[in-house]
């Protein structure tokens, strides 16, 4: 009879754990294919999201919204990045669209300039950056954006809401926050090679679309992606 290590025992038992786990969720890898019409929708409202670009800029020697020192030019990236968001087929068909830990905006208000018929709430759990997105949205005229201070938990959603979110949560951690809660999907931008290990401890079977946006053929893409997230 052969006897193994315990360490190693132990080692495939935990592999043989998370084995099981991965497989009641449904994770789908592909390509982004819409890069040209987020090109086109960030010159179609150009104006307008150098006009945020500005807005975020001045409000950021003030407070903290983004990365100190930041170039417009990175904000103009992050912009057209939040665009991307425009082309999911879960915010095409949402009543309600939810900006979860917004910050400074993004992916929100981008998405406020070019759907106007949208409405968009950001939600951030720091009152500053919230009080700089509702003062940016109306110094903007962008009657469609809201703003609510407080975690993502104290938000009501109906069921046809829409939570967006870019870098703020790991998924785990987002959907222990969304566990009681009614809502249509989930549109993260994130990496693209967090999502296995972020889906440890979710309980809920769930579908994920991973789309690799580096058909964008910038290095500002690399290894990032458009994550939609629908329950089985």
């Amino acid at each position: 009879m052969v006897f193994l290590p315990v360490t190693f025992l132990f080692s495939w038992f935990i592999l043989k754990i998370r084995g099981v786990f991965h497989v009641k969720h449904q994770i789908i890898r592909s390509d982004f294919l819409e890069s040209k019409g987020v090109t086109k929708l960030l010159s179609d409202y150009d104006e307008k999201f150098k006009e945020y670009a500005d807005q975020l800029l001045w409000w950021n020697d003030k407070v903290n919204l983004v990365s100190r020192g930041v170039s417009r030019e990175t904000v103009l990236n992050h912009v057209e990045h939040s665009l991307t968001i425009s082309f999911s087929q879960l915010f095409q068909g949402a009543a309600q669209i939810i900006d979860a830990g917004s910050g400074g905006g993004l992916p929100g208000v981008p998405l406020g300039v070019a759907h106007p018929e949208k409405e968009i709430l950001l939600n951030d759990i720091v009152s500053k950056k919230i009080m700089a997105c509702k003062q940016i949205a109306y110094k903007m005229g962008l009657k469609n954006v809201s703003t609510k201070i407080g975690s993502i938990e104290a938000v009501e959603m109906t069921k046809d809401a829409l939570v967006v979110s870019k870098h703020a949560f790991k998924i785990n951690d987002l959907m222990r926050f969304l566990h009681d809660k009614e809502w249509k999907g989930v549109v993260l931008l994130k990496g693209n090679n967090e999502i296995e290990e972020e889906l440890e401890g979710v309980d809920d079977p769930l579908k994920i679309n991973v789309l690799s946006l580096e058909s964008f053929q910038n290095s500002f893409y690399a290894g990032k992606a458009l994550v939609e997230i629908t329950k089985k």
